[in-house]
């Protein structure tokens, strides 16, 4: 299948995900997504329960580095994509185009981090 991204997604460090799913009728839950690849403009993640595409969400992020964490509490996404995976469900999501601007700063200084590793990694391979 021919790439259909903007921009290249990169794999991860060491990076937690949370997205916020409906429950019932009023409520909603955070529950924990496997991270499979990220950009500043949008991830792929494996969830344990199935979502609807082009259906909004929120994401919560936390990037763990030597020197501390970059967090990014809340950011609006698109799912895009949904596919059946071998542990669950995977999602490509597509973030807001203008998200708040501390959250568009974290993205992109994620986005820069690992970039940086993989170009490491790929140095070292």
């Amino acid at each position: 299948m021919p790439e259909r991204r903007r921009r290249n997604r990169l794999p991860w460090v060491s990076m937690n995900a949370r997205v916020k799913v409906r429950k019932g009728l009023l409520g909603s839950e955070w529950i924990d997504a496997e991270v499979v690849d990220f950009s500043k403009l949008g991830m792929g993640v494996v969830l344990d329960r199935e979502a609807d595409q082009d259906k909004k969400i929120q994401v919560s992020l936390r990037l763990d580095t030597e020197v501390g964490e970059i967090t990014v509490d809340q950011v609006g996404a698109f799912v895009r994509h949904v596919q059946a995976h071998d542990r669950g469900t995977f999602l490509g999501l597509e973030f807001e185009e203008e998200p708040k601007r501390g959250v568009a700063d974290a993205l992109k200084r994620i986005e820069g981090i690992l970039e940086r590793h993989q170009s490491l990694s790929d140095r070292l391979t």
